[in-house]
């Protein structure tokens, strides 16, 4: 019996060994999940009202695959993205409101290609376009779409 009680503990004990072992290690936590920027409310806003409609920059076929038609959208089809006239300039450049293409076509800039905007609607109230132009200069910052609380209004 000796013969197999020794082979017994030697496999217990270093069975133990190993679980002591894997228990001293830390759990860690996944990081969190990448936050879902959109455009803030104040600016969404002003595209709900003045340019997201089915035949401009809403619905399925939006113009120049600029999409306005929610906060999440507005902010993947602007911010840091090239104009689609002008690839020079992107449609809202962070930190550089003189150079975003979209408050060159809201002011009627001399750099523009086409119509100024809003279509039909020009020239857009002067204090909406400072809202865009000050949030585009503060670097266009998103806003948590996770805790966002949308006025969007269909």
């Amino acid at each position: 019996m000796s013969r197999f009680v020794a082979p017994v503990l030697v496999a217990s004990a270093l069975g133990l060994a190993f679980f002591a072992a894997g228990c001293t290690e830390k759990l860690v936590a996944p990081p969190p999940p990448e936050p879902i920027l959109g455009v803030p409310d104040s600016i969404q806003q002003v595209f709900t009202a003045g340019c997201a409609f089915s035949n401009c920059h809403g619905g399925a076929t939006p113009r120049q695959g600029m999409g306005l038609d929610d906060a999440r959208t507005s902010y993947l089809s602007i911010v840091g993205v090239a104009a689609a006239q002008n690839g020079a300039f992107q449609r809202i450049a962070p930190g550089d409101s003189a150079n975003s293409y979209m408050v060159m076509k809201l002011r009627n800039d001399a750099r523009i290609s086409g119509q100024p905007m809003p279509q039909g609607g020009f020239p857009l109230d002067e204090a909406e376009v400072m809202k865009i132009t000050a949030w585009a200069q503060q670097g266009a910052p998103g806003e948590d779409q996770a805790f966002a609380t949308s006025t969007n209004v269909e």
